[in-house]
């Protein structure tokens, strides 16, 4: 009678899941589209920033414009800069960014003192090459010339292939201007009964990012998916490989071998943490680490006052979070004694009601939580 009736809740969250999977469909085919056509519009220039502080009467060969909007002025043309590059820039040229942001995304007199205070701080920066990279007319990366150029297309590609692979199937996928995510799922339930929360019905997966424009780098991680409440999760990195290497020619198209080899070297990286992750080995841990985290008792209150205080969540967060935590709704993941499970499916539970970049960055934060559990050998 208990095996029918698990049978029958697990068919029930498959179902629930499949439904969320066809839901996200047209989203990951975008996600990939979109990949696609701006990789084929994506142009890299190598360009000094500064001058030569010995040659006081040089001009910068990059200049900055602010009458219609932050502009980057270079031998090509005049392209605008998306807020990322902005922010690079302000690191660069000694610049507080969030400052220098306020001022571009500002009213045209803010435009045009973002353009003098770059153009000022260029005359009394020490020459340097940056790698700039734009889609199309807009620069949307302003990094090192060490920094390693890889095809995202091809990494993704082999991320989502490996997993297939391992049975699993892809759940969903994101892309802003300068970072992509997909997540995938093996579609079969792992039921995991909890000393405090219930039983927890967990979807097992991996997660993958990854930028082009210094915004993050290449990472993998395990995917978790509450199929109770769709809630998700992701453990700690498995792959952390930041974009750095040897100084690129002045001729990018020399270094167009060197590009295809770090490419099919993260390729490879990719395709054997992926088999890694989906392993029952790691299944079978982060099994054992949410039984772990249901025997933690914590105090929700103080856990949720150091997560805003530490500025890893807002204040707004903390008090949706609160009230998730009172409705003590098994919907939302919410349910049993007050422990460490219950708070990090809280933090996810919230992270269905934010924009979906905010709420990757959410999961994340609610893996951080896990690592409180020590398992012992």
């Amino acid at each position: 009678m208990e095996a029918t009736m698990q049978q029958g809740l697990n068919e029930v969250v498959m179902n629930k899941v499949q439904r969320m999977i066809d839901g996200k469909a047209v989203g990951v085919q975008a996600t990939m589209e979109r990949l696609l056509s701006e990789g084929k519009i994506a142009q890299d220039y190598i360009a000094p920033l500064g001058v030569n502080l010995k040659n006081r009467g040089e001009r910068p060969v990059i200049t900055f414009a602010g009458e219609d909007g932050l502009m980057m002025s270079m031998p090509d043309g005049q392209f605008s800069l998306h807020t990322n590059a902005v922010g690079q820039l302000a690191d660069r040229m000694g610049v507080p960014s969030r400052y220098l942001k306020t001022l571009a995304a500002g009213e045209p007199w803010q435009m045009m003192l973002a353009a003098e205070i770059l153009n000022q701080h260029s005359d009394y920066t020490q020459r340097s090459r940056v790698l700039v990279r734009a889609v199309g007319r807009q620069v949307r990366g302003v990094l090192s010339d060490s920094y390693r150029r890889l095809n995202s297309v091809q990494i993704l590609t082999a991320f989502v292939e490996e997993a297939a692979g391992q049975s699993a199937v892809i759940s969903d996928a994101y892309m802003t201007d300068t970072k992509v995510w997909a997540e995938t799922i093996l579609p079969t339930p792992i039921s995991i009964p909890t000393k405090n929360n219930g039983e927890v019905i967990i979807f097992a997966g991996a997660r993958f990012s990854t930028s082009d424009y210094g915004d993050g780098a290449v990472d993998m991680r395990t995917f978790l998916l509450n199929g109770a409440c769709l809630n998700g999760m992701v453990r700690e990195s498995v792959m952390k490989q930041v974009h750095l290497g040897s100084k690129l020619p002045d001729s990018l198209a020399l270094s167009e071998r060197t590009y295809k080899l770090d490419t099919e070297t993260t390729v490879s990286a990719v395709r054997d943490l992926t088999r890694g992750l989906y392993s029952r080995d790691n299944i079978m841990q982060k099994a054992l680490e949410i039984q772990g985290a249901s025997e933690i008792e914590v105090d929700f209150d103080r856990e949720l006052k150091k997560l805003q205080q530490g500025g890893a969540i807002l204040k707004a967060e903390q008090q949706a979070v609160e009230k998730l935590l009172m409705n003590n709704n098994p919907d939302d993941g919410v349910v049993g004694g007050a422990t460490l499970w219950k708070l990090t499916q809280a933090i996810t539970a919230h992270a269905r009601e934010v924009s979906p970049e905010r709420a990757r960055e959410l999961h994340e934060i609610s893996g951080n939580l896990m690592n409180r559990v020590k398992l012992t050998a």
